[in-house]
């Protein structure tokens, strides 16, 4: 499981935590007879809620690419507040209190301070051009107080996300090891092999697209649940898999030559289509074989297991291809 997901109920109840405290906040201000500020936090209080019921849906949130939302609701609260330090004192000003926690909620550490240190010489600029001493000086000390917890709440969450990574391994879906992995335990088998002067094969494993074709998400899921069990079911101890991409797989055989390997790619083709198909709807993968050669490197056997791959599915569903017949395609493409 990655942190994005182990963290994804956190950030839902904080999106809508967030928003009650600003609606609560623009009721607040309508029976106050504060119009502007009613409306103002309504707004935010709207796309907060937005934010936390994507943040719901989405499968496999990934920080680095937040919701376009996401982008709104910074975008109208440094706005928001910056207008209100220039030409509405005490209209919204406050709410620069908040800016830095929800840019460190929603952005990755360095974006999250590129962005905070930005605004933050916009506010030290506003207050010192357009507010008097008593008041500049208590807005200053409260923003940096708020800045300052925020990023000690952001250092403990990274020094929590240390200490978890060698923990999330396995993606939790497909029980299958992260991608991020995949190279250097790669490295270290290719290593062995020529060591001990053992075969080693790679296979990279896909659904065809056709099986995909107007599956709902939720069903995907499950679909992929099930592909990684039977991966788990049908695989040596000593072998290892990997959650390449969300519908491919890419798997490591020791001690197994080009010979060995489409054996093994023929029972896991197989017992793919009778584990993973229903009536309705037949389910079929294709796979791509390569085997160790001199001079390869983790790079180039995933490179070539996918060229492989591509080959295979090129030719239609539930089929099985080798570097070998790769090799010949080339051949015969440049005579």
């Amino acid at each position: 499981m990655t942190f994005q997901e182990m963290t994804q109920p956190i950030r839902v109840r904080i999106y809508w935590l967030a928003a009650a405290i600003a609606i609560f906040l623009a009721v607040s201000a309508l029976f106050a007879a504060d119009y502007p500020t009613s409306l103002l936090a309504l707004l935010l209080g709207a796309l907060l809620f937005a934010n936390g019921w994507i943040s719901q849906q989405q499968v496999a949130p990934d920080d680095r690419h937040p919701h376009i939302l996401a982008h709104l609701v910074v975008g109208f609260l440094a706005a928001v507040t910056l207008v209100s330090f220039i030409f509405a004192p005490n209209l919204a000003e406050p709410w620069c209190y908040l800016f830095p926690l929800i840019v460190f909620l929603i952005y990755r550490v360095r974006v999250a301070s590129t962005l905070t240190a930005a605004y933050s010489v916009l506010v030290m600029f506003s207050l010192i051009q357009f507010y008097d001493r008593p008041a500049k000086v208590q807005i200053f000390f409260t923003f940096l107080l708020c800045l300052a917890l925020t990023l000690a709440f952001v250092y403990l969450r990274e020094i929590k996300e240390r200490q978890l990574k060698p923990l999330r391994r396995t993606d939790s879906l497909t029980l299958a090891s992260n991608r991020e992995y995949l190279s250097q335990d790669l490295d270290k088998e290719i290593q062995r092999s020529e060591r001990e002067g053992t075969d080693l094969t790679v296979l990279a494993l896909a659904l065809d697209p056709g099986c995909l074709t107007d599956l709902p998400e939720n069903q995907l899921d499950l679909l992929l649940n099930r592909l990684g069990r039977t991966l788990h079911e049908n695989l040596r101890l000593f072998d290892s898999y990997y959650r390449y991409n969300q519908t491919e797989f890419v798997v490591i055989l020791p001690h197994t030559n080009t010979r060995g390997a489409m054996k093994t790619a023929e029972k896991l083709r197989l017992r793919c289509k009778q584990q993973l198909s229903k009536e309705d709807r037949p389910v079929t993968v294709s796979l791509g074989i390569v085997d160790l050669n001199v001079g390869d490197d983790s790079e180039s056997l995933i490179r070539q297991a996918h060229q492989a791959l591509s080959l295979a599915q090129s030719r239609g569903s539930n089929q099985t291809c080798s570097h070998v017949e790769l090799e010949q395609a080339e051949d015969a493409a440049h005579d």
